[in-house]
């Protein structure tokens, strides 16, 4: 298994490599377009975080809710990246997805240490990262696989070895990694708030 694992990454480093430059570029500029937010901005997303961190606190977010909605965000961006690696166009659009959640992450893990300080950085080890341990992976794998079923339709490679077996295939480690994207929903939905909530309680 790790052989495998360790030819995979040799055999697509490339394609990685590129992926990981544009997330961590994401990350970085969205964590730099806070300092161009405005005052009412910033307040108003401070309100709405305040909020939600006393929806987890009071339990009225339903974690069965939470993975529902986690579980369909999965299949709709691995559907996305799907769709585009059937196409000609959709490598750069593979890429400026990748780009825009590493993007949010940015914000999202920034704006919590910028309102929270210690206790911001707490909930983004805590309540953020590990749903993003399984989520981060995936995505890079989704990425991978729609740019190089994209590359293999344009180079023919896709063609000559039958394009049904190869879709078929893409197909099927697409949805493999829908299964790992909705694993990390499951952590954000039952592990998160508790984690929040034993954060909150340090607030």
């Amino acid at each position: 298994m790790e052989k495998l694992l360790a030819r995979h990454i040799k055999d697509n480093l490339g394609i990685y490599m590129v992926i990981f430059f544009f997330f961590l570029g994401g990350i970085v500029f969205g964590t730099i377009s806070l300092n161009f937010l405005g005052e009412q901005q910033l307040i108003q997303l401070a309100a709405y975080l305040d909020n939600l961190l006393r929806q987890f606190n009071t339990g009225t977010i339903k974690s069965d809710n939470l993975f529902y909605h986690a579980a369909l965000d999965a299949l709709q961006e691995t559907g996305l990246i799907w769709f585009l690696g059937l196409t000609v166009i959709g490598i750069p659009l593979i890429i400026i997805f990748v780009f825009i959640k590493g993007f949010v992450l940015g914000f999202t893990v920034g704006f919590l240490i910028k309102q929270k300080a210690v206790h911001g950085l707490a909930l983004s080890l805590t309540a953020v990262m590990p749903a993003n341990l399984l989520q981060i992976p995936a995505l890079f794998l989704a990425a991978m696989l729609g740019i190089s079923f994209s590359t293999g339709l344009i180079r023919g490679r896709i063609w000559e070895r039958g394009i049904l077996p190869g879709l078929l295939n893409y197909s099927l480690c697409m949805l493999l990694v829908a299964v790992l994207l909705a694993g990390g929903g499951l952590v954000e939905a039952y592990l998160a708030p508790v984690f929040i909530r034993l954060v909150l309680a340090y607030i």
